[in-house]
C-alpha cells in the first residue's frame, strides 16, 4: 500500500513540474513599466545597449513619427533593433527561419500615462523555432532582462500564455527565380510602391561571414505601410513589437527560395486584436500579393 501511495505521489508531483515548465514555456513576452518618462527610457536604454559588449544597435523605429506621416495619432512608441552577428548567426544555422526575429527587438511605449518596456520571450523563441537544446539562449535570456531593467529601473516579468507550435503563423511562398533575382524582384516592387516605407535591409549571410561562419543566403527587409501599421497599433500598442512588416528570403538545406512573413492572423491571435480588423485582412492581402508577384513568372 504504502509503495502505491508513494507512485501515485511521484506521478502527481512530476505531473505538476510539468505543467509548471508548459507555463513557462507558453509565456509570450517580457515586460515592465519604467520608473522614467517615455523620452528617457528610450534614452537610458539607447545608453546601454551602445555600452553592452554582447548587443550594438542596428535600427530604431519611431512609430509615432510615421503615424504622423499617415495623419493618424499613435501613443508614442519606439522599437530599437539591436543585433550580435555571430549569435544571431549561430541561431539561424539552427533554424535559419529565425532569421524572421533578428535583430532582437526592444518596444517602448506609452500606454494610460504609464512607460512600457516589451519584448520577445526566449520561451517564444524557443517555441516557435528548432531552439530546444539551444544553450547560449540562457545568456540571451539574462543580457535581455538585465538591460529592460536597467532602462526601466524596475522589474521585466513575464506576461500572457501562448500555445504555440514550430514555425506556427510563418508563411512561405517558394520563388520560381534564383535568391539573388528574387531578392531583387522583391525589392524593387517594394521601392516602386508610394505606399510603402523601407526602414532596413539586413544580410544575414554576409554578417555571418564576417564573423567567419557559415550561413546559406538569407537576407531580411524590413518595410512598412504608415497608414495600415498605425490602425493596427492603435487597437492594441504592444502589436508595435511586431512592426513594421518583415519579408525574410532565403534559400533552404535543398536549394529552394522562399519568401517567408509572419500572418496577420496569427499577430491578431497572439495579441488578441480584433479578427475582422480591415487594415488586418488588407495587410494579409497585400503581403499575398507582393511576394507572389515577387516568386512567380
Amino acid at each position: 500500500m504504502k509503495s502505491l501511495l508513494k507512485f501515485i505521489f511521484l506521478i502527481f508531483f512530476f505531473g505538476i513540474l510539468d505543467l509548471y515548465a508548459q507555463e513557462k514555456q507558453n509565456d509570450h513576452l517580457m515586460m515592465g513599466e519604467s520608473k522614467y518618462d517615455f523620452k528617457k527610457t528610450i534614452s537610458r536604454l539607447e545608453k546601454l545597449l551602445k555600452q553592452d559588449e554582447v548587443f550594438s544597435i542596428n535600427a530604431k523605429i519611431d512609430h509615432s513619427k510615421y503615424a504622423e506621416k499617415a495623419k493618424l495619432n499613435l501613443p508614442q512608441a519606439s522599437v530599437l533593433m539591436f543585433e550580435n552577428a555571430r549569435l544571431g548567426t549561430m541561431l539561424m544555422q539552427k533554424d535559419q527561419l529565425a532569421g524572421l526575429e533578428l535583430p532582437f527587438k526592444i518596444l517602448v511605449y506609452d500606454k494610460e500615462n504609464k512607460t512600457i518596456v516589451a519584448y520577445n520571450s526566449i520561451n517564444y523563441l524557443r517555441s516557435r523555432y528548432d531552439f530546444k537544446r539551444v544553450k547560449n539562449l540562457t545568456g540571451i535570456k539574462k543580457e535581455l532582462k538585465n538591460m529592460a531593467a536597467k532602462a526601466t529601473g524596475g522589474k521585466i516579468e513575464k506576461t500572457g500564455k501562448f500555445n504555440l507550435d514550430m514555425h506556427e503563423g510563418i508563411i512561405s511562398e517558394i520563388s520560381d527565380f534564383d535568391f539573388n533575382t528574387t531578392y531583387d524582384r522583391l525589392l524593387s516592387i517594394i521601392k516602386n510602391d508610394p505606399d510603402l516605407d523601407i526602414f532596413a535591409e539586413i544580410d544575414h549571410f554576409r554578417n555571418a561571414q564576417k564573423v567567419g561562419l557559415g550561413l546559406r543566403p538569407t537576407r531580411l527587409i524590413i518595410f512598412g505601410y504608415p497608414k495600415t501599421g498605425t490602425s493596427i497599433m492603435q487597437e492594441k500598442t504592444k502589436i508595435a513589437l511586431e512592426f513594421p512588416t518583415k519579408f525574410l528570403i532565403w534559400r533552404d538545406e535543398a536549394g529552394v527560395v522562399k519568401i517567408s512573413y509572419n500572418d496577420p492572423a496569427f499577430l491578431a491571435k497572439r495579441f488578441k486584436l480584433n479578427k475582422n480588423n480591415p487594415q488586418l485582412q488588407n495587410l494579409k492581402v497585400s503581403l499575398e500579393n507582393l511576394s507572389k508577384i515577387a516568386a512567380k513568372y
